[in-house]
């Protein structure tokens, strides 16, 4: 049986790798970043409702030292997020240097000490346009780079790299026709409720309203 470490934060795409890897009954485990993002609580309580809908181990790591030495609407109180724009500008505010590529390399050690072999990641072709940490290119790299600081040569793969938000829902739909969108977290924002205006949930909407069309 393969192991597989899933980052989850509790959004469309990692849950997504989540439940496509959960089809292949393999020995999971997730694990989520807390890194001082507005959304961390609410982020935090889809991630665990969806590991336990997979029934996958959740692990939770604090990295708030981003708040220190990032700039981003996503991570500083003072400074308000884009909404009702997805555009390169509001792409600029929301972006956290090297977030992604931070992850990925705390995630390849812990899967090295666990035993795992892969580390599923939910990257999108959408967001791909704007956020570079989303590509194939920077997936492609980040396995080269694995390659050497790893022992055990552990590999990042997505099962969502070459699918728009619009094509992730409808696998999900084809494999789980009551997959619960609701309990979903993407929103940028804190609060009881998404915000249904930032770019992120913009996304979403737009693509659960195209595939339910």
């Amino acid at each position: 049986m393969s192991a597989s470490l899933i980052l989850l934060s509790g959004g469309l795409d990692s849950v997504a790798n989540l439940a496509f890897e959960s089809q292949k009954k393999a020995n999971l485990k997730c694990l989520f970043f807390d890194y001082g993002q507005k959304a961390a609580e609410q982020e935090k309580k889809a991630a665990l409702f969806f590991a336990h809908r997979y029934s996958a181990p959740l692990i939770k790591l604090n990295l708030d030292f981003f708040t220190r030495f990032t700039s981003s609407a996503l991570t500083d109180c003072e400074q308000a997020l884009p909404k009702n724009e997805m555009s390169e500008s509001s792409a600029k505010q929301v972006w956290v240097p090297n977030r992604n590529g931070v992850f990925l390399n705390l995630a390849a050690a812990l899967a090295e000490n666990e035993g795992f072999n892969q580390i599923w990641v939910g990257l999108n072709q959408e967001e791909a346009q704007t956020f570079p940490d989303n590509s194939e290119l920077f997936l492609n790299q980040i396995n080269g780079s694995l390659k050497v600081s790893t022992k055990a040569g552990v590999q990042v793969a997505s099962h969502t790299v070459h699918l728009t938000k619009k094509q992730i829902v409808e696998k999900l739909m084809k494999i789980d026709p009551k997959f619960p969108f609701e309990s979903l977290w993407s929103c940028y924002d804190r609060g009881p409720r998404p915000c249904e205006s930032c770019e992120s949930c913009l996304r979403l909407t737009r693509a659960i309203d195209a595939s339910s069309g």
